[in-house]
């Protein structure tokens, strides 16, 4: 029973690792469809905060979608000059322009996804 028990932890893990990959992978490729990435990616610091880092700010606080959204949508200034230092990274851009190829359900997709990542 121990060994199957183990057996079944084993494979739990190896499917929450896997299924965290893919959920870095969606986020990469929404972040290049929608021109994101240029600024963007998943665990390094391009131009703007990387995605682990904006989930790690926003994750579990009230009103985080709406927020990130309306950051996408609207554009952000200077945002993330002190959250930076919070995180220990230099952000190179001050100014995030309004994502007028994005519509808000997009927006959301990306924001949701983004929200999922682990930030351990």
């Amino acid at each position: 029973m121990k060994k199957f028990l183990s057996a079944l932890a084993a494979v739990g893990l190896i499917a929450s690792a896997a299924s965290a990959g893919d959920l870095a992978q969606q986020v990469e490729k929404l972040a290049k469809e929608y021109g994101c990435g240029g600024c963007h990616a998943v665990d390094k610091v391009v131009a703007g905060p990387p995605y682990r880092v904006i989930a790690k700010e926003y994750k579990g606080k009230p009103n985080a979608k709406e927020t990130l959204v309306k950051s996408i949508l609207g554009g952000s200034m200077m945002k993330w000059q002190n959250l930076g230092k919070k995180y220990g990274i230099k952000v190179k851009m001050a100014y995030m322009p309004a994502q007028h190829g994005v519509n808000k359900e997009k927006a959301e997709k990306i924001v949701d996804l983004i929200l999922k990542l682990d930030t351990k």
